[in-house]
Formats: C-alpha cells, sequence, structure tokens
C-alpha cells in the first residue's frame, strides 16, 4: 500500500485513491462494473483493490460476496 511520503506524492498514494474511489460509490455496485468505470484512475489491479482494502478496514464500505456489490457502510 502506497502512502504518502518524500518520494510519492498525496496524488499517487492509496489514501487519495481510496477517497476518490469512495466518492463513485453512491448505491449498491458490482466490484467489476466498479473497476470497469474506474480503472483508468489505477496502474493496476492490485492498486484498486489496496483501495477497496483500505476502505473495507476503516469501514466505509461493505463487500457483499453472495451477490458481488460494494455498499457504503
Amino acid at each position: 500500500m502506497l502512502v504518502p511520503n518524500k518520494t510519492i506524492s498525496l496524488n499517487d498514494s492509496c489514501l487519495y485513491k481510496a477517497a476518490k474511489l469512495l466518492s463513485k460509490i453512491d448505491c449498491d455496485i458490482p466490484i467489476a462494473g466498479l473497476y470497469a468505470a474506474e480503472k483508468k484512475e489505477f496502474a493496476n489491479l492490485a492498486d484498486f483493490i489496496d483501495a477497496l482494502d483500505l476502505l473495507f478496514v476503516l469501514g466505509k464500505v461493505l463487500i457483499d460476496q453472495e451477490h458481488r456489490v460494494i455498499k457504503i457502510a
């Protein structure tokens, strides 16, 4: 997970990308659909997963594994 420091700018950090991702989730959305819509913001799938993990750990999103959707907590 990238965090801002001397060499990594805030815009390249996982914190920034997670905040931008959270602003895009307004209702239940499939995980694959969210990635397809926002993949231009991420260098690769691992960066997307890092941002989602951060939001989940902070309690900002819930992941419904049965329906494969992300929900706002």
